[in-house]
C-alpha cells in the first residue's frame, strides 16, 4: 500500500502499541501500590471468589482467638480466687490449732479472728467476675468459651470448651446478687446447723452448737460409773452432733461454758472440716488449671491457624513484588520505544508535505 495522506497505518499499529502497554503498565502500577496480583473479582473470579471466603474464616478465627483471651482472663481470675481462699483456710486451721491452749475468753477473740477470714473468702469470691461471668459463683454449671471455629461447605461450627462442674460450685448467686456459699464446695465453712430452741447455762438462746448436750454426754463417756450402754448411747449423740458442725457454727455459738473436753472435741471437728474444704479448694485448683492449659493450648493452634490461613491468601492474591517491578522497568522501557515509533511514523506526512514546497 501507498503512502496516504488520510490513512497512516504505521502510525495506527504504533498507537495501538502504545495502548496496550498503558493498560499493562495501569495494571502493573496497581499491583505495584497495592501489593496484590488479584485485587478484585475482575482480576481472577475464580481465585477472588476463594480467597474471599478465607479472609471470612481468618476473620472468625481471629474472633475466637479473642474470645479464648477473656476466656483465659476470667479463669485467671477464678485462680486467684482460689489461691487466696486456700490461704485464707490455711490461717483459719493456723486459729483453730492454737485455740487448744487458749482459755475461753481467748476463744472468743479466735472465733473474731477466723470469721474474719471467712469474710475474706467471700469477699474474694463476690470479686471472682470478670465480664459478667463468674466461674466459681455459678452453681457448679459450665462457663462456656469459644475454642475454635470451621466451616464445612455452607455449615459453620463453634467448638465450646466448658469450664465448671461441681468442683468449681462454690457459691450461688441469687436474684438480688448476693451469693450463697453454704451449699457448694465450701459449705463445711459456710453451711449453717439450725440453732436448738431454748437457752444455754448463761441464759442466752442457744447456738448452732448444743453446748450443754455436747457436755453432759462428754461427761457420760468419761465417767467410770456410767454403763458401757449409757457411753454408747452418749457417743452416738456426740456424734450426731459433731458431724454437723461447720466452721460457721463454731464462730457463731458461745463456747464460754464449754469444758476442755468438749473444746478439744469441737475443735478436732471443726479442724476436719476446714481440711475437708481446703481439700475441695484443691481440687477446684486443678480442675481450673486443667481448663488453662486447655484454653492456652487452643489459643497457640488458632494463632498458628490464622497465619496458616494468610499464607494460604497470600499465595493466591499476592503480587510478586521482584517480578512486578521488573516488569514496570520494561514497561516504561516499551513505552518510551513506542513513542518514538509512532514519531518516526508520523514522518511520512512530513515527507509528504516537502513534495509541494516549490
Amino acid at each position: 500500500m501507498g503512502t496516504s495522506l488520510l490513512t497512516n497505518q504505521s502510525a495506527m499499529n504504533a498507537l495501538q502499541t502504545l495502548r496496550s502497554i498503558g493498560d499493562n503498565m495501569d495494571t502493573t502500577q496497581r499491583r505495584v501500590s497495592t501489593g496484590l496480583r488479584i485485587n478484585e473479582a475482575s482480576d481472577n473470579t475464580a481465585y477472588w471468589s476463594i480467597s474471599s471466603m478465607m479472609k471470612s474464616d481468618r476473620s472468625a478465627l481471629s474472633s475466637v482467638s479473642d474470645a479464648m483471651a477473656l476466656g483465659k482472663s476470667q479463669i485467671d481470675v477464678a485462680n486467684a480466687t482460689i489461691d487466696k481462699s486456700k490461704e485464707y483456710l490455711d490461717n483459719i486451721q493456723k486459729s483453730l490449732t492454737s485455740a487448744y491452749q487458749k482459755g475461753p475468753g481467748d476463744i472468743q477473740k479466735i472465733q473474731a479472728d477466723i470469721k474474719a477470714n471467712m469474710n475474706d473468702i467471700e469477699s474474694a469470691v463476690y470479686s471472682a467476675s470478670l465480664a459478667e461471668k463468674n466461674i466459681l459463683g455459678n452453681n457448679g454449671e459450665s462457663v462456656r468459651i469459644a475454642g475454635s471455629y470451621r466451616r464445612e461447605g455452607t455449615a459453620v461450627y463453634v467448638d465450646m470448651i466448658d469450664v465448671g462442674g461441681k468442683e468449681l460450685n462454690f457459691a450461688t448467686k441469687g436474684a438480688n446478687g448476693t451469693f450463697d456459699l453454704s451449699q457448694g464446695q465450701l459449705k463445711d465453712i459456710f453451711g449453717k446447723t439450725t440453732p436448738a430452741d431454748g437457752t444455754d447455762p448463761n441464759g442466752k438462746p442457744k447456738g448452732p452448737i448444743d453446748v450443754k448436750t455436747l457436755n453432759d454426754n462428754i461427761a457420760t463417756l468419761n465417767s467410770s460409773s456410767a454403763t458401757a450402754d449409757q457411753k454408747k448411747e452418749a457417743e452416738g449423740k456426740i456424734n450426731g452432733i459433731i458431724s454437723k458442725i461447720t466452721v460457721s457454727d463454731f464462730v457463731n455459738t458461745d463456747l464460754s461454758s464449754v469444758d476442755a473436753n468438749t473444746m478439744e472435741r469441737i475443735l478436732k471437728a471443726v479442724q476436719g472440716k476446714v481440711t475437708s474444704a481446703t481439700s475441695n479448694v484443691t481440687t477446684a485448683g486443678a480442675t481450673l488449671g486443667a481448663a488453662k492449659a486447655q484454653v492456652t493450648g487452643q489459643i497457640d493452634y488458632v494463632s498458628k491457624l490464622m497465619d496458616a490461613v494468610d499464607k494460604g491468601v497470600g499465595s493466591l492474591v499476592d503480587a510478586d513484588m521482584n517480578a512486578e517491578s521488573a516488569r514496570l522497568a520494561s514497561l516504561q522501557v516499551q513505552q518510551q520505544l513506542g513513542i518514538q515509533a509512532l514519531s518516526i511514523a508520523n514522518q511520512n506526512s512530513q515527507n509528504i508535505l516537502s513534495l509541494f514546497r516549490q
